[in-house]
């Protein structure tokens, strides 16, 4: 589904046509296009359309020429609903709806205040537009054709209300945020719209905002104030940018899975298809395929039931936040499928009260403003946001580990250990993130307080839980980006590792080789495998240490395995004493200068896509090339005041050609930045296609 929809937006951003306003066909990706992404609506031209909002129109108008009562047309409003008004007063009647519902809080001096915390998003506003002439063109709201023209000629024009952040408890609808954007219709001095391009965008009054697209104030009819601010547009539209990029980010974190397996030197076997076979859950199904298949060509990961060599140090298995990965996203992933149905669903559906059937004029009291099917669509997604951000916390923790993280050094430090703690600073901002997402994933609905007069004793608080909703999509993006950067660094180090010990089995048998000469070629490819098998094993238990530490360290107790090699089995009398004390010194002293030099030259030309999976390589390439996100060296990273006005080292670049010296924080912030604005997720559907 989410290569489908990203098909659908490229779409919609590249070819630029507007939306077809037809009632029917409106969904996630539309919406996404025109809130974030500037496309246009215009009304469908199919006479049908058009034909049963009129007819709607004038069922309305018959009704009332013929006396009859209609709520919110000649009653009061809500618990006021026992008051009539007489036929000359309901036009007044839709102005004081209006009055009454401008009560939000907005800037004192909007001309000189472009955006604040106390208003929604223009991305916002825009797609509630589209939405809200999506829903009255279906019939049933009774509002003349020529005011929904009106709204979307507005959003063609890029003329956006300036609406209040706060206010609505989305039953009945979003009545204060949309009484804005039919105030801006009204011709409302006092209501203010942004205009101008998007590089310099300005507020101005209602009136001047009009008659710079040639609009006239809408004087608005007899249901018609009532059907353009009682429907959930702004819930809805909300709703609609927030999940689909939820739907993105839980992609990203099954590929970000596959990167930690290889990082930590897992097994695919978890997600093995006969797993899933015997518990078919179709989320749990789902994720065991993407993430095999993103480890397909993975030089790091063991196959399904292969031996991993990883597994003789430690635990047997890999620890739960990789093993059990599918499932406990699994059932989230249905989660947001379902959520992801009923915003579309809101999406094609009226949401007015009274409702008027077209084909028969009758009319119809109800309360689909009531917003719930969005309230849980988006409790849904909030605990699928906390859920899979505490998977990811805990692979990035254990990452950082180096009690958990088979043989990495401890933070990720590239350089001596003693002096650098890399991305320990970043465990403890992703617990942050983590905290705080967890806070947002509490229910709203179970908050909700009896409203006006006691007629709205249940309201669904459906864009109080957007908003939440969205900020736990952007916690959860900033744990992606630490999380991806935490992966890039750990990879780098299993590529620079896997060359040391490359080359350190040849200056071992070098030694070997020449300190027994004696005991022959076959005893001494004997003696240097076992020695080789030993400091592998010591290398992993060993990474808290400083390099030329590690090695006495390791070399000294590897003495115990030439001892034990020669122990009842020495015909040459090899002088053991002396040998083991000149290996010892010439092995620690040769694989410290290896080591030192090895990882220079990694920090100049190295690069760990060549034994990676393919999804992992594209997004090792996208943070390293695209991004020009450099591995991070230690404590020579750190940002420095130029010497005598000239930057010197500060103008270092990596093997890729990116500056090496930024605070962490800023490496981290580049990728977030491309995990917001979708380029980190054009590499995502890359690979999703692929499967």
């Amino acid at each position: 589904m989410v290569a489908s929809e990203w098909t659908k937006l490229s779409k919609h951003k590249n070819e630029r046509a507007p939306i077809i306003v037809d009632g029917t066909t409106l969904d996630i990706a539309a919406i996404t296009a025109v809130g974030r992404h500037g496309v246009s609506g215009t009304l469908s031209s199919d006479p049908a359309v058009r034909d049963r909002i009129q007819k709607s129109v004038q069922s309305l108008a018959k009704h009332l020429a013929q006396g009859g009562t209609v709520y919110g047309v000649n009653t009061g409003f809500g618990g006021s609903a026992d008051v009539r008004c007489e036929p000359d007063e309901m036009y007044t009647l839709q102005r004081s709806l209006l009055q009454h519902q401008h009560c939000g809080i907005l800037p004192t001096s909007p001309g000189s205040c472009i955006h604040t915390s106390v208003t929604l998003k223009e991305s916002w506003v825009r797609a509630s537009m589209l939405i809200r002439a999506n829903s009255l063109v279906r019939g049933p709201s009774a509002v003349r054709l020529e005011v929904i023209e009106a709204l979307l000629t507005l959003l063609e024009s890029n003329i956006i209300p300036l609406v209040p952040l706060r206010g609505s408890i989305s039953a009945s609808g979003d009545l204060s945020p949309l009484s804005y954007i039919a105030g801006v219709l009204e011709g409302n001095p006092e209501i203010y719209c942004y205009v101008g391009l998007p590089e310099s965008r300005r507020l101005v009054p209602a009136p001047e905002a009009l008659a710079s697209v040639s609009l006239t104030p809408t004087v608005l009819g007899p249901k018609e104030g009532l059907g353009l601010i009682n429907g959930t547009a702004i819930s809805c539209a909300v709703s609609s940018l927030t999940l689909h990029p939820l739907h993105n980010l839980l992609s990203l974190s099954q590929l970000l899975t596959a990167m930690g397996v290889e990082a930590i030197l897992g097994t695919a076997t978890s997600f093995a298809p006969f797993i899933s076979s015997v518990r078919p859950h179709a989320g749990q199904s789902e994720v065991s395929r993407t993430i095999l298949s993103a480890l397909k060509g993975s030089k790091l990961a063991s196959g399904i039931c292969r031996t991993n060599p990883s597994s003789h140090h430690g635990l047997f298995q890999d620890r739960y936040s990789i093993r059990t990965a599918p499932q406990w996203l699994g059932p989230f992933l249905e989660d947001l499928l379902l959520a992801h149905e009923q915003i579309t669903t809101e999406l094609k559906s009226t949401t007015d009260n009274p409702l008027i059937d077209p084909s028969t004029g009758l009319q119809y009291n109800g309360g689909n403003f009531q917003a719930v099917s969005l309230t849980t669509a988006l409790e849904k997604s909030r605990l699928a946001a906390q859920a899979i951000g505490r998977l990811l916390f805990s692979q990035c923790t254990e990452l950082l580990n180096p009690a958990t993280n088979r043989g990495l050094p401890p933070s990720l430090c590239a350089d001596e250990p003693s002096v650098s703690f890399a991305l320990k600073g970043l465990d403890i901002s992703m617990a942050s993130y983590m905290s705080e997402l967890s806070f947002m994933a509490n229910p709203v609905h179970n908050h909700v307080v009896c409203a006006e007069m006691g007629n709205q004793a249940l309201n669904s608080l459906a864009l109080v839980g957007a908003r939440y909703t969205e900020t736990s999509v952007d916690l959860l993006g900033m744990m992606c980006a630490g999380y991806l950067y935490a992966l890039c660094q750990a990879l780098d180090l299993r590529a620079m590792g896997r060359r040391f010990e490359e080359k350190l089995r040849g200056v071992i048998g070098g030694v070997v080789g020449e300190i027994f000469k004696p005991i022959g070629d076959e005893r001494r490819e004997e003696l240097r495998k076992r020695i080789c098998e030993y400091v592998g094993h010591e290398m992993m238990t060993t990474t808290s240490m400083d390099t030329g530490e590690r090695f006495a360290k390791i070399m000294d107790a590897a003495q115990t395995v030439i001892l034990e090699y020669f122990k009842n089995n020495n015909p040459y009398g090899v002088d053991l004493i002396s040998h083991l004390s000149t290996f010892k010194a010439r092995a620690s002293k040769l694989a410290t200068n290896l080591y030192n030099e090895n990882r220079t030259w990694y920090f100049s030309y190295g690069d760990a896509s060549p034994l990676l999976g393919s999804a992992s390589e594209r997004l090792y390439n996208s943070v390293r090339r695209d991004l020009g996100v450099p591995m991070h060296r230690g404590v020579a990273d750190h940002p420095t005041p130029p010497s005598n006005g000239e930057f010197g080292e500060g103008d270092e670049r990596d093997v890729f050609g990116n500056p090496r010296r930024k605070t962490i924080g800023q490496w981290v912030s580049v990728i977030f930045d491309a995990i917001r604005d979708d380029r980190v997720m054009n590499v995502v559907v890359e690979c999703l296609r692929e499967m």
